[in-house]
């Protein structure tokens, strides 16, 4: 009956998929940037699932704060009055709760994992996650980025003995905080600066895509994978071309000053600078003494504060991060001490080239890492990435990454070569309307690192190969 049910599944989702083409109607976008600037969401985005892709337009209005383009004149109140232009003042509430407030829902219908050939249930998360939005300009030369997330995929489960199972309680999470403001200087140029809980790259947005590994931070949100800290970012664009920044992190798992901090630096040149046709070189390089080791997770336990005790079991009241996405089974724990991270890429965007868009890149990633111990670990790779819509509806996104080097050095100088790998995944996409996507995603099978040097006893940690696929919607409005 069991396996009667999961085919069930499988072919109800294959019907749906199959079907919702000939349920498309005509729709239009309403996120809270379009009902702001009066512009439609394709001019910023290149599809929106998982993550948004952004054209120039988009890139630079990042980069400005979230106040520029102009806002519609219904939103804004008579304040002081420069050069005919009305300002807004200090008297009044500048914010409209329906201009300024959003939100994105996520629904993974059906998900499935496979581990060293063992397959996992056919599962379903209606209510996968949500994503509520208040963004947008506080003053001409203020604006503010905010996002609080419901987390349907991180149930709390009991873990009383003999009465485990769902709770049916779910996690809301703070995620992403940002107020930022930006000041013109001459025609085509402005210095700006921000402050918030995300890591400097979110400013530039060369945080993206996902999956291809990057190591300057642990990552936020999306699925309840948090990280506290404080950055403060200083930047410039010059000559409508060149992008300049130093971002100082109080590291990236706690926000203290105090017990050590990083340097976040990045250098970029837009070439061709036109929202259908543009081209981004871009240089990043971070530094410091407070990061997370690259060998094994950050695990946050809400109810163990160390190992749990006997008959206890924390897997769904706990969260586990990875820097740089492939932890090392078996791997020593260490604390950093010092460490270099660098990031390149050449990243292309063409927005409606006839009935085509896309966005194309390629990235190389590395870091080296200095242990208390006197150990060390080093990580490189490169990977490429493509996202392709026809006529804004039909489309994919694909990344591939391959490890060139992950290697560890014991305190006594002994190298462990953790080999080459790939990683690789793809998405096939359906967006009926600019606010609507389905998504069926593929992640490919990967093995993971073993830390077993020669000499060593007892039995080796397991290996693991592992791949999952899931199908889903969401909806932003």
């Amino acid at each position: 009956m069991k396996q009667y049910l999961k085919n069930g599944v499988k072919l109800a989702a294959a019907a749906l998929v199959c079907a919702l083409p000939f349920l498309a109607t005509e729709s239009q976008a309403v996120p809270a940037f379009a009902r702001q600037t009066g512009m439609v969401c394709t001019t910023c985005h290149i599809g929106q699932d998982n993550v948004p892709n952004f054209t120039r337009t988009a890139r630079i209005f990042q980069m400005r704060g979230y106040f520029t383009p102009t806002i519609r004149e219904r939103i804004r109140g008579d304040g002081q009055t420069i050069e005919g232009e009305p300002q807004y003042g200090g008297d009044y509430l500048s914010l409209n709760m329906m201009d300024f407030f959003s939100a994105r829902f996520v629904s993974e219908l059906a998900q499935q994992s496979k581990v060293n050939g063992v397959k996992s249930d056919v599962t379903s998360t209606p209510a996968a996650r949500m994503s509520m939005f208040f963004t947008g300009p506080i003053t001409d030369w203020l604006g503010l980025w905010t996002e609080i997330g419901y987390l349907g995929n991180n149930s709390i489960n009991s873990v009383s003995v003999g009465n485990t199972g769902p709770t049916n309680l779910n996690y809301f999470a703070f995620d992403e905080f940002r107020l930022a403001t930006s000041r013109t200087i001459g025609e085509n140029s402005f210095i700006g600066m921000s402050i918030g809980n995300e890591p400097g790259d979110v400013v530039s947005e060369f945080l993206f895509p996902l999956g291809i590994p990057r190591f300057f931070s642990l990552g936020q949100g999306g699925v309840g994978k948090e990280a506290t800290m404080s950055t403060v970012s200083f930047h410039a664009f010059l000559d409508d071309q060149w992008w300049i920044q130093f971002a100082p992190n109080t590291g990236v798992t706690n926000n203290s000053w105090s017990n050590g901090w990083q340097q976040y630096y990045a250098f970029g040149w837009n070439a061709l600078r036109q929202t259908e046709n543009d081209l981004w070189l871009a240089i990043e390089y971070s530094h410091g003494n407070d990061n997370a080791s690259i060998l094994t997770p950050v695990k946050n336990s809400f109810i163990c504060p160390t190992t749990c005790p006997a008959g206890v079991v924390d897997t769904s009241l706990s969260f586990s991060n990875t820097l740089g996405g492939r932890s090392v089974a078996g791997a020593p724990l260490e604390i950093v001490n010092k460490f270099n991270t660098y990031s390149w890429r050449i990243e292309h965007t063409a927005a409606d080239r006839g009935p085509h868009s896309w966005v194309a890149l390629i990235e190389g990633n590395g870091t080296k890492q200095n242990y208390l111990s006197g150990a060390s670990a080093k990580r490189d790779l490169v990977g490429l990435y493509l996202r392709y819509y026809y006529l804004r509806t039909y489309g994919f996104y694909a990344s591939w990454y391959h490890d060139f080097k992950y290697e560890y050095t014991s305190p006594t100088g002994v190298k462990t070569d953790f080999g080459t790998t790939n990683g690789s995944n793809v998405t096939a996409l359906w967006s009926p309307a600019m606010n609507f996507s389905v998504h069926l995603s593929y992640n490919f099978p990967q093995q993971n690192a073993i830390y077993y040097p020669s000499g060593s006893t007892g039995t080796p940690p397991t290996s693991v190969k592992s791949s999952s696929w899931n199908l889903g919607f969401e909806y932003n409005f």
